[in-house]
């Protein structure tokens, strides 16, 4: 039995095309079973950012701030500027800190792989 989070009613357990997708950003993926994947994706996004993702999304973070500036004009209001503002920080957030999660998934996913094919541990 699996987690009691994870069930074989995921989307991917179900979708072809959730698991094509997956198969290509995460290839380590290919040597489980589909039904395995929800909950090895589960672990692998549970472990820390390294040193390189932390400052990479405190970058992105502080760069979509920056292109983000609040517009000057008192023409529209403020709720129509915040809208805007988060309909473009949202990809941008997407394109700039994606990389970074994508990467800590795939050394989470390298992690597990490397203790599912350890030596065994000798008796002394």
């Amino acid at each position: 039995m699996g987690s009691p989070l994870v069930s074989d009613h995921s989307l991917i357990c179900r979708s072809l095309l959730v698991q094509w997708l997956l198969a290509r950003l995460f290839p380590r993926l290919r040597q489980w079973p589909v039904r395995q994947w929800p909950e090895l994706l589960a672990k692998a996004k549970s472990i820390e950012f390294d040193r390189f993702e932390q400052i990479g999304t405190l970058a992105g973070v502080l760069l979509v701030t920056a292109l983000l500036q609040p517009a000057t004009s008192t023409e529209t209001s403020v709720l129509v500027a915040y809208l805007f503002q988060l309909l473009l920080a949202l990809p941008l957030l997407l394109l700039i800190l994606g990389p970074f999660f994508l990467r800590r998934i795939r050394r989470g996913l390298e992690q597990i792989a490397s203790k599912d094919h350890a030596p065994p541990a000798e008796n002394r």
